[in-house]
């Protein structure tokens, strides 16, 4: 049985995918999208930013620092929100970032990557990874190389964590020390039996929902399976050790269930956690939400011996 604080929470993204959809002008439509997508994590008022952030410019790319009092800066994650490549942003997740902060006691990296369709795949991966080697010399004190590096993100920004790694590999760039692949959205292509299996129980995506942002995202069709766009495709030999953490109740539950089995056949290190009866990004709602305090507490258990 999950929480009680978990019936709210679904409740509350059924209202949300509701609100998207109140405005039917396509002239609104996008710039509608990204400021409803900030009220992601908004289920309770006790869902809020806790510690300080402050801006940063990474290397041209806009940042935030995110950090608590227990945050060490030498220690830092790139954080790459969510979003289906076209909405979110640093705004909408400071909650969640600050909260995995006190709960790892990292300095977190948020930054704006290119969202489509403005700017289409590849445009978000060579972001990432421009970030990432920034991060690895420089911290919230300025210059400065990190003792320990790790990447992580939810949902379109859990595929770009597995899709920017598989990239720095692939190049022979240094590596992060961990991947925290929060719900991703693996597979761009939305052909997975959970689209069907959990299609009354997702109260937030669909296989509809996920088309439409899929084809928002690239350019030609060949990126469907390129493994930087759909991570499920990559090469995951000599892949830095992997967390997946997925909720039971996504259509999205495949894309975790494919990436590990692949990663794991590779000779990976990966821990998969299914959380039974979890909606899409069940952590950002920490701290209202029991299981998603548990679960950001299995991160830094995961990270502590990275």
């Amino acid at each position: 049985m999950s929480s009680e604080q978990n019936k709210i929470v679904i409740k509350h993204q059924e209202d949300l995918v509701k609100t998207f959809f109140s405005l039917d002008d396509e002239r609104l439509g996008m710039k509608h999208f990204r400021y409803t997508n900030d009220d992601f994590f908004s289920a309770d008022e006790n869902i809020k930013p806790t510690g300080t952030a402050f801006p940063v410019n990474v290397d041209g790319i806009y940042g935030q620092w995110v950090m608590t009092e227990n945050s060490d800066p030498d220690k830092r994650i790139l954080y790459l929100h969510g979003g289906g490549y076209a909405i979110g942003t640093i705004r909408g997740y400071l909650s969640l970032t600050s909260q995995l902060a006190q709960k790892t006691g990292c300095s977190i990296l948020l930054i704006d990557y290119s969202l489509a369709p403005e700017l289409k795949f590849p445009h978000g991966i060579k972001d990432c990874k421009k970030a990432f080697s920034w991060m690895l010399d420089n911290g919230p004190n300025g210059q400065g190389k990190c003792t320990k590096s790790f990447v992580s993100g939810d949902s379109a920004g859990g595929g770009l964590s597995l899709g920017v790694t598989l990239s720095l590999k692939d190049d022979g760039s240094q590596l992060p020390d961990a991947v925290m692949s929060l719900c991703p959205w693996a597979e761009l292509d939305p052909v997975s039996e959970s689209y069907e299996t959990n299609a009354s129980n997702d109260p937030y995506i669909s296989r509809d929902a996920i088309s439409a942002f899929r084809d928002l995202y690239i350019e030609n069709e060949s990126d469907l399976k390129d493994p930087y766009a759909s991570p499920i495709y990559g090469d995951y030999d000599g892949f830095p050790p992997l967390l997946i953490q997925v909720g039971g109740r996504e259509v999205l539950l495949d894309d975790s269930l494919k990436v590990a089995e692949k990663a794991k056949k590779s000779g990976c290190e990966v821990k998969l956690e299914v959380w039974d009866d979890m909606v899409h990004v069940f952590q950002g709602y920490a701290p209202f939400l029991p299981e998603a305090n548990e679960a950001l507490e299995a991160i830094a258990k995961f990270i502590s011996n990275k």
